[in-house]
């Protein structure tokens, strides 16, 4: 019998395998891993066992009579719940061992509860949705600054309950699962690389401005952490001359402050985009400050691209993109190419979504070192999420 390191390693390259979800021969799993035809037998066999995968009659290929047994993942044997938890809204996902969604949900965050209360709301929430079924895993993205250790949140503009250690201890004591916290703007990168339209290994880096303000980047597709969690924390930075902040000028909460310290009327943040000509000087400020935003970021990452999401960029046509793109060229020599997300306001979604299939998987078997390697159905993921929010948008 092989030994207990062995067998694990042979389990993670079998099960790295069928966490595409298609129907495959043993042989086929041979072929793939490039492990021995006992131990790819012997991995299936204690998976089937296990309820993990399960036999499925293959067609029969041309001039053979009987049809060939294979073996699939059974996506549905477990669930994930990803949150996106922001200063206004919540957002929830529900889905199988395959990413592919079962529920999604969206509520106004309830920004006036305590830390405690705050996970306890967001756990009651994922167990309405998961309707009875323990998920296998939980990850939820923070708008703050998180520890190296995920142990504690160092600040956070807009939910300001949640710096310290009592919300997150709050949320991991009390869940039925494992949990991941993470950085939301390091979720919506992660979201991008995993379901977007960027390649796996790109080096890329990401603006999300919403209610928040914050950044993330990575190199090789790999997500930039530090251990202090402030990495990537520009809105902290003064504009040239002023004692403004980015944060100020380039986040929904910030701008709303600022326009009513200098007697503008501004309900809402979006306006500003929508209409600039009734706040031109207001609007040249923030224009300014986007261009500053821009440029540092490329110049502290050096990305082939830079992607901006979060509800306030909804509002940014692409004259204004242009716009920002070429001013910040100017300042730091090279060409930057900025576009919008190809996830859009979902992107810290799938990222937690993504974040919570990895410690299911590592549950499972799957080692990290083979994490990198599962294949993505990018499009039956993405469309299952589109179909359920188009339904909830229709009132299903």
């Amino acid at each position: 019998m092989p030994p207990p390191q062995s067998r694990s390693l042979s389990r993670s390259a079998v099960l790295t395998v069928l966490m595409s979800g298609r129907q495959l021969e043993r042989n086929q799993i041979v072929e793939r891993t490039g492990l021995s035809r006992a131990t790819v037998f012997r991995a299936v066999d204690e998976l089937r066992n296990q309820g993990s995968v399960r036999d499925v009659t293959l067609p029969a290929p041309a001039g053979r009579g009987r049809p060939p047994v294979g073996v699939q993942l059974v996506s549905d044997a477990g669930q994930v719940c990803g949150v996106d938890l922001g200063g206004t809204n919540c957002r929830f996902v529900v889905a199988d061992l395959l990413g592919r969604a079962i529920r999604v949900d969206r509520q106004r965050t309830p920004r006036e509860r305590a830390a405690p209360a705050l996970a306890r709301w967001i756990l009651d929430r994922i167990r309405q949705l998961s309707d009875g079924t323990v998920p296998a895993a939980i990850a939820v993205g923070l708008p703050g600054a998180l520890s190296g250790d995920a142990s504690q949140v160092f600040g956070s503009q807009n939910l300001p309950q949640i710096v310290g250690t009592t919300f997150i201890s709050s949320l991991v004591d009390e869940a039925p699962a494992p949990v991941v916290v993470e950085n939301d703007s390091n979720l919506a990168l992660t979201g991008e690389l995993r379901y977007g339209a960027l390649a796996r290994e790109a080096t890329v880096s990401l603006v999300a401005i919403g209610t928040g303000l914050g950044t993330a980047a990575a190199i090789g597709g790999s997500v930039l952490r530090a251990d202090d969690g402030r990495l990537g924390e520009f809105g902290r930075l003064n504009m040239p001359g002023s004692k403004l902040r980015l944060r100020d000028l380039v986040s929904g909460a910030g701008l709303i402050r600022y326009a009513q310290e200098c007697g503008v009327d501004l309900a809402d943040p979006r306006e500003l985009f929508a209409a600039p000509e009734r706040y031109p000087g207001l609007h040249r400020q923030v224009v300014d400050a986007l261009v500053h935003l821009v440029a540092i970021v490329a110049l502290a990452y050096e990305p082939r691209s830079i992607l901006l999401t979060g509800g306030l960029t909804q509002g940014f046509d692409r004259a204004l993109i242009n716009r920002v793109a070429s001013d910040a060229t100017e300042i730091v020599g090279v060409p930057i190419d900025l576009a919008h997300s190809s996830l859009g306001d979902n992107s810290g979604l799938y990222g937690a979504m993504a974040a919570a299939l990895n410690r299911a998987y590592t549950g499972l078997g799957i080692s990290s070192a083979d994490l990198g390697r599962v294949e993505v159905d990018r499009v039956a993921v993405t469309d299952s999420v589109a179909v359920l929010n188009r339904s909830a948008a229709d009132g299903g």
